[in-house]
């Protein structure tokens, strides 16, 4: 099924490559007709200090945002959570990047309250907001499987909480789905509070082994390439062409232990589902 009409543009994250070989990531989106990229804050720094910061231009893909994972939990490192992220914002504002897509770093979820921690939460992420704003770039917060919100109702009392005027939303559709919410509801609900889109497909199975760790079924973290899986990104994109949301779609798929096949060709099926969708793809 086609969309009616695209005019949003298709860019796609680096995380299925590994860090240490995220130039071959950007090479390939680059040559597959991506629009932009997102890379992670931690790998821009790394080649910001190795004389690198030009990547993306080498490879002619404008860099549009850079996922920071934080530790949005613990006050005894909150001052120098702060300078982490303030110093990745200048990197990435001095890469050319509009979006910083930041989510909580990984917890073990196993007896995890939200409410608990709720108000540092908001707190915490209410400043680092403010902070990147003060440097004219937005954060977009990213709910995430296995890190402190994950749930729907995690997501929704953090979003009636914290202050939308510098919080913007940056939904990921695979990773909602699979922590058991709906992302269709998501998207209609907070559509005006939107700014970045993670398109990602999920296979509809996680497992668990007997401590309750979840076990990759597909090879690609539970996830799956475009159109192999169960949300429906159809449906979404097509709500999301005929919205007030004028955001990036960054196509994403997370990378496994033991991925069935390369990244490089994850990537070009991901690329293939949304032009036959009807998304059209720059020729460099």
């Amino acid at each position: 099924m086609a969309v009616s009409n695209p005019r949003l543009l298709v860019g796609h994250t680096g995380i299925t490559w590994q860090d240490d070989n995220a130039e071959a990531g950007i090479k390939c989106i680059s040559e597959l007709g991506f629009n932009s990229i997102e890379v992670f804050a931690w790998v821009l720094k790394d080649f910001y200090e190795s004389g690198k910061r030009d990547i993306c231009q080498r490879y002619n893909i404008p860099l549009i945002s850079s996922y920071y994972s934080i530790d949005i939990l613990n006050p005894v490192v909150r001052d120098a959570e702060m300078k982490k992220l303030s110093d990745w914002t200048d990197i990435v504002m001095g890469m050319g990047g509009k979006y910083a897509t930041f989510g909580g770093n990984g917890i073990k979820r196993s007896g995890f309250d939200f409410n608990e921690h709720k108000k540092y939460i908001v707190s915490f992420v209410n400043e680092a907001a403010k902070i990147i704003d003060g440097k004219g770039m937005r954060l977009n917060f990213h709910p995430h499987t296995g890190t402190p919100i994950e749930t729907d109702t995690e997501i929704v009392s953090f979003f009636d909480a914290v202050d939308t005027k510098y919080v913007g939303f940056a939904p990921d559709l695979g990773q909602i789905q699979k922590g058991g919410a709906d992302p269709m509801r998501f998207v209609k609900d907070y559509i005006s509070t939107i700014k970045l889109v993670h398109l990602k497909d999920f296979s509809g199975k996680v497992q668990y082994d007997g401590e309750g760790n979840s076990i990759d079924t597909t090879g690609f973290v539970s996830y799956t390439p475009l159109g192999q899986g169960v949300v429906d990104l159809a449906g979404i994109l097509e709500f999301l062409e005929n919205s007030s949301f004028d955001g990036p779609i960054m196509v994403e798929l997370d990378r496994g232990n033991n991925m069935p096949i390369t990244a490089e060709e994850a990537v070009t099926i991901d690329r293939d589902f949304m032009k036959a969708l009807g998304y059209r793809f720059v020729k460099r």
